[in-house]
């Protein structure tokens, strides 16, 4: 299993902003472009990498309070999301399909157990993402704080190259289906 760093959030922007040659901060509310750049872009950065993959870190379960009004379009039942939802990744025994609208989930289950990914605080990250955040924040920070493209294209490659391999780890983290023994296939082998 991978390492957690106990990583903060200026770390990791402070990380990113040596990587394209720039002075550390120690607050996003230092008197400097790269605080302000960092201040502006630092959560839009780790909340998107967040939605792009079902990461096994930053992964809950939780079972929906179902609302007590009537939903005003053709659901049958409207659900409130848990407050630090980012984006759907499963149902549970969900027999319908669902929408979500702003913070609520649209269903006609009676009952819905949802996995999401959620924003999990810096401390927890394991190496493998947090190296990725620092390569996309790099590539976020670039333009605006060296005025380089090329920068921002090395970072982003690099980013792109550290996504597929943080995957990788990622997906190690959740044991793969293994057959149950009850499958045709296996039977007919024995």
């Amino acid at each position: 299993m991978s390492s957690v760093k106990n990583y903060t959030s200026i770390d990791l922007a402070s990380n990113a902003l040596l990587l394209i040659g720039e002075e550390t901060i120690s607050s996003f509310t230092d008197d400097s472009t790269a605080a302000l750049v960092a201040a502006n872009l630092y959560d839009p950065t780790y909340e998107s990498l967040l939605t792009l993959h079902p990461w096994r870190f930053a992964s809950s379960k939780a079972t929906l309070s179902r609302l007590t009004a009537t939903p005003v379009n053709e659901w049958s039942y409207a659900y409130q999301l848990p407050a630090d939802f980012l984006v759907a990744q499963h149902i549970d025994d969900a027999t319908e399909k669902y929408q979500i609208y702003g913070n609520k989930l649209y269903s006609d289950n009676t009952t819905i157990v949802l996995d999401y990914t959620y924003k999990p605080d810096e401390s927890l990250l394991p190496a493998y993402f947090a190296e990725l955040l620092e390569y996309r924040l790099a590539a976020v920070f670039a333009i605006p704080i060296t005025e380089s493209a090329t920068k921002g294209d090395y970072y982003a490659q690099l980013a792109e190259k550290q996504l597929a391999k943080s995957k990788t780890i990622d997906s190690q983290m959740s044991p793969s289906s293994a057959p149950d023994g009850n499958s045709p296939l296996i039977n007919f082998r024995s």
